[in-house]
C-alpha cells in the first residue's frame, strides 16, 4: 500500500506541474465566485481546496440541509445522531463527536461569513442560496474558531434593485413527504430592497414500530417537521456604502433520530425499532445578521460584520433502542437556552495593484444552559415480557442521572492579517496569521444521580420524569450541593471550572500561473481548536495540526473541462477524541481525551467536463490515509478504564469516517424538445470504501464482530426532468437511494459489561445499535420562477 499511496502522491504532482493545452470545446463550465479568501474570486483562481454549489446544483442533487450535500463532497460525512437535535460533521477523517454545550465541532460553520458555534446549526435547511462552499483543510488565518478541518460556508441570496421576481418549488413523495421552497425580491426603490424566502420539510418517520412498542400510538422515528423563514434587506445609498441585515428563523418539531439493532430480530425489518419512548424535539433558531461595507477610498474596503443567535430546545429520545426486554434509557433535555454573538471588523485593500492585504478583529460569546436527564428502569427479571415503562415491583430499578448546566460559557477573541504580494505577473506568495484566545468557564454545573445507581423501587427510588424538582428529597444528598463537596463519582458531581488558550496560527502559500489555463499552489497552514473542560470540571488540552498541501487548479479544451487536484499531509497533535466513560460507581460521563498523534496524508480530485453542449459529467475521487501514530486509550465499553492493564496503543488504527477510496460521478444528457423545451435524465453514483467508526474494532475483532465499521457500499441516485421552454417551470421525478443500502454513521452498545481484562474478556457482551442514513425516498418535485 505504501508504493500505492507513493504512486498517487507523484501521479498528483504530475498532473500540477503539466502545461495545459488548449482546444476548441463546444461550450464552457459554469464557474461559481466564492468567498473562501473573504473576498469574492473566481473558484479556478482560489488557491485553496473547495467544494462550491450554487441553488440550481442544490436543487437538481435533492440537497436539502448539510447532511445530503456529503455525497458531492470528498471525505465529508455527516454522522447522525440522537438525543441533542444535532449533527457531527468530519472532514478527511478529523471531526468532533461532542454535540453537546460542552463541544466544539472541528469543522466550522458559516451564514453569510456569520460564525455559528452549534453543531445544531448544521442541520438547518438550505434554502434560497448564492453558493455553498466547503473548504478542506486548517482555515485557522481568516475564519478562525474551529475550523481545524474545514469550514462550511453559506451564502444566501441578496436582495436585487432591478427586478421584482420569485421562485416556487414544491415536492411530494413517499412517507408522505410535502416539502416547499420559495422567495420573492421586491425592489422599492433604486437603493432598497427586500427578499422574503422560506422553506418547509414534512415526511413520516423511516423507522417502523415492532411489536409490542408501548408508543406505537407516537411519530415514527426519523420523522421531519422543520419550517424556516428569512428576511433580508438590502440598502446601497451610494457606490461606497452597502448595508445588509437579515433575520431568519427555524424550527424543527420532528422526532430526532433513533439507533437500530445492526442485527435486526428475525422478522423485523432493518429501519424499525422496539420503541419505549417517544421521540420528540422542539428546538427553535432565530438568528439577526448585519454587514455593513464601506469604501472610504479607491484603496480600501472597510466591513462590519455581526450577528446574535438565540437557539431553545427541548426533546426526548430512546437511547435504549429496544435492544433488551425489560431495560428502558431514556435521554431527555428538559429544557435549554444556546446564546451567541459575534461582532467582526475587518479591511482589506480594493483596487488593482501588486499586493492585496485584509486585516481584522474578531469577538465573540456564548452563554449555554441545559438541564439533561437519564431516566433508567429495569424489570426485575431482566429480558422478561414487555418493555417496562412503569417500574412496580420491589426488585424493579428506577433511578435518574440530571446534569444541569446553568452557566457553561465562552468568551472568543482574536486579531487576524493576511497579505498576497505579486512578485511576478505569474508568481504569488501570501502570508497570514491570527492570533486567537478562548476562554471557557462551567458555572454551578452539577452532576446528580436520583436517588442512587442502581436503586429500586423497593429501596424508594424512582424515576425524574418531566419537569420534576431535582431536590434533597428526590435525589442522593451525598451528590448534590456545593456545601457537600465530596462526592462519591470520581471526577463527576461538581462541574466548576475555568481554562483558558491562546495560539497564533498561521499560513504561508505560494502561487504559480503555470500557463494561462493552470494554476498551481503549494502552502503550510496550522490549526488550533482550544481546550475545554468536561463533566467533573475535567480539563482536555489545545488540538493542534500542522498541514502541508499542494494542489492545481486546471481549464482545459477550451473551457470545457475544468480539473482540480490537491494533495495534503496533515501532522495532528493532541487531536480530541469524545466518548462516554463508565467509572466503576456505575456513572456514566462524557469526556473528551487527546489522543497523543495523528497522520492524514491523501489525494482529490474533482472535475466538472461539457464534452458537448448537451453533456454535463462532473465529479470527484478521493485517496485517503488517516492513522493514529500513537494514543493510549481503554474501550470503556468492555474495559473498566480503573485499571491500567486495559490500556492498548491505537497507533496504527484508522480514524473515524476516513474511507481509503471514495468517488461520485454525476451525468446528465439535456434532449431538447421542438418546442423549445428540453428532457435531462440525470445519474448520481457515489462509491465509499470500508471506514471505521470505532479504532476499536480491529482490535477486539471477537468482541465488535464487524460492528464498529462500516462496509463498502454504493449509493445511486436517479432522476429525470422536463424544462419548460426560457425555464420558467420544470417537473422532475427522482429515486434516491436506489440500492436501499443502509449506510451506518455511528454506534454505540447497549448491556455490555464493563468488567474484565482484554484476556479475561467481559461478561455481557451487550447489543450493538447504530444510527444509519435514510433508505430508499421517491418523490416528484414542481418548480416555477416568476
Amino acid at each position: 500500500m505504501t508504493n500505492y499511496r507513493a504512486a498517487l502522491l507523484a501521479g498528483a504532482a504530475v498532473l500540477i506541474a503539466a502545461p495545459a493545452y488548449a482546444q476548441t470545446g463546444p461550450t464552457s463550465v459554469e464557474e461559481l465566485i466564492v468567498t473562501a479568501l473573504r473576498r469574492e474570486t473566481l473558484l479556478q483562481d482560489t488557491p485553496i481546496a473547495v467544494s462550491a454549489f450554487s441553488q440550481s446544483s442544490l436543487n437538481e442533487a435533492k440537497v436539502s440541509d448539510l447532511a445530503s450535500l456529503q455525497s458531492l463532497v470528498p471525505n465529508l460525512t455527516v454522522e447522525q445522531h440522537g438525543d441533542s437535535g444535532g449533527v457531527h460533521v468530519y472532514l478527511r477523517g478529523i471531526g468532533s463527536s461532542n454535540h453537546t454545550e460542552l463541544g466544539d465541532p472541528a469543522v466550522s460553520f458559516h451564514i453569510d461569513s456569520v460564525y455559528s458555534p452549534r453543531p445544531q446549526g448544521a442541520t438547518q435547511l438550505m434554502y434560497d442560496v448564492a453558493h455553498v462552499e466547503v473548504l478542506r483543510g486548517p482555515q485557522g488565518t481568516l475564519f478562525g474558531r474551529n475550523s481545524t478541518a474545514g469550514s462550511v460556508n453559506i451564502v444566501t441570496a441578496k436582495p436585487r434593485f432591478d427586478e421584482f421576481s420569485g421562485d416556487v418549488e414544491v415536492t411530494v413523495g413517499d412517507y408522505n413527504r410535502f416539502s416547499t421552497r420559495g422567495h420573492v425580491n421586491i425592489p422599492l426603490s433604486d437603493t432598497f430592497a427586500i427578499r422574503l424566502a422560506a422553506a418547509t420539510e414534512k415526511h413520516d418517520g423511516y423507522v417502523a414500530f415492532q411489536a409490542r412498542s408501548p408508543a406505537v400510538f407516537s411519530d415514527k422515528y426519523n420523522n421531519a417537521d422543520q419550517q424556516s423563514f428569512r428576511l433580508t434587506a438590502l440598502w446601497a445609498p451610494s457606490d461606497a456604502l452597502t448595508v445588509t441585515g437579515a433575520v431568519e428563523y427555524f424550527k424543527d418539531q420532528g422526532t430526532g433520530n433513533i439507533a437500530l439493532l445492526q442485527t435486526p430480530r428475525p422478522g423485523t425489518d432493518r429501519y424499525s425499532a422496539l420503541v419505549d419512548t417517544p421521540g420528540f424535539l422542539d428546538q427553535d433558531n432565530l438568528g439577526y445578521r448585519l454587514r455593513v461595507d464601506w469604501r472610504p477610498a479607491d484603496w480600501v474596503e472597510v466591513s462590519y460584520i455581526g450577528g446574535l443567535n438565540q437557539m431553545s430546545r427541548r426533546n426526548a429520545s430512546d437511547n435504549d433502542a429496544g435492544a433488551t426486554l425489560g431495560f428502558k434509557q431514556e435521554h431527555r433535555t428538559d429544557n435549554s437556552s444556546f446564546d451567541s454573538y459575534s461582532h467582526e471588523i475587518q479591511a482589506r485593500s480594493a483596487g488593482e495593484g501588486r499586493f492585496d492585504w485584509i486585516v481584522g478583529a474578531f469577538l465573540a460569546s456564548e452563554d449555554n444552559a441545559i438541564r439533561f436527564d437519564i431516566d433508567i428502569t429495569s424489570s426485575a427479571v431482566p429480558g422478561s415480557g414487555p418493555l417496562l415503562v412503569t417500574p412496580s415491583a420491589p426488585g424493579d430499578q428506577a433511578w435518574s442521572m440530571s446534569f444541569i448546566q446553568p452557566k457553561r460559557t465562552l468568551d472568543s477573541r482574536a486579531f487576524y492579517a493576511q497579505g498576497t504580494f505579486d512578485v511576478t505577473e505569474a508568481l504569488r506568495l501570501t502570508l497570514g496569521a491570527r492570533r486567537t484566545t478562548d476562554e471557557k468557564e462551567d458555572r454551578g454545573g452539577r452532576n446528580w444521580v436520583c436517588r442512587d445507581f442502581g436503586g429500586t423501587i423497593g429501596s424508594g427510588s424512582r424515576i425524574l420524569g418531566p419537569g420534576t424538582p431535582v431536590t434533597l428529597a428526590t435525589c442522593n444528598s451525598a451528590h448534590t450541593t456545593p456545601a457537600n463537596p465530596t462526592f462519591a463519582w470520581p471526577g463527576g458531581g461538581i462541574n466548576d471550572g475555568q481554562t483558558k488558550d491562546s495560539k497564533t496560527t498561521w499560513l504561508v502559500r505560494g502561487e504559480w500561473d503555470l500557463s494561462e489555463d493552470v494554476m498551481a499552489y503549494a502552502s503550510v497552514s496550522t490549526g488550533f481548536k482550544s481546550g475545554g473542560l468536561s463533566d467533573g470540571g475535567r480539563r482536555h488540552l489545545p488540538e493542534e495540526l500542522t498541514s502541508y498541501e499542494v494542489g492545481a487548479k486546471t481549464v482545459l479544451l477550451d473551457g470545457a473541462l475544468t480539473l482540480n487536484a490537491a494533495a495534503f499531509f496533515m501532522d495532528y497533535q493532541d487531536l480530541q477524541v469524545s466518548a462516554v466513560e463508565r467509572l466503576p460507581s456505575g456513572q456514566q460521563q462524557l469526556v473528551t481525551s487527546n489522543a497523543a498523534a495523528a497522520t492524514i496524508k491523501g489525494v482529490e480530485l474533482e472535475f466538472a467536463w461539457r464534452p458537448t453542449e448537451n453533456d454535463h459529467l462532473s465529479g470527484f475521487a478521493s485517496f485517503l490515509n488517516a492513522e493514529y501514530d500513537e494514543f493510549l486509550s481503554i474501550d470503556t465499553t468492555y474495559f473498566d478504564q480503573g485499571n491500567l492493564a486495559n490500556t492498548v496503543d491505537l497507533a496504527g488504527q484508522p480514524l473515524r469516517h476516513a474511507p481509503e477510496f471514495s468517488a461520485t460521478v454525476v451525468y446528465e444528457h439535456d434532449f431538447d424538445l421542438a418546442s423549445g423545451g428540453r428532457i435531462v435524465p440525470r445519474i448520481q453514483f457515489h462509491y465509499e470504501g470500508d471506514t471505521v467508526i470505532s479504532a476499536f474494532n480491529n482490535i477486539y475483532p471477537s468482541l465488535y464482530r464487524g460492528a464498529g465499521a462500516q462496509e463498502a457500499y454504493t449509493k445511486t441516485d436517479l432522476a429525470v426532468r422536463y424544462e419548460a421552454p426560457d425555464d420558467r417551470w420544470q417537473i422532475e421525478a427522482f429515486v434516491q437511494n436506489i440500492e436501499n443500502e443502509a449506510v451506518k454513521t455511528d454506534i454505540q452498545n447497549i448491556g455490555a459489561s464493563s468488567n474484565g481484562t482484554p484476556t479475561s474478556g467481559p461478561t455481557n457482551l451487550g447489543t450493538w445499535v447504530g444510527f444509519y442514513n435514510p433508505p430508499r425516498t421517491w418523490g416528484v418535485r414542481l418548480h416555477a420562477r416568476f
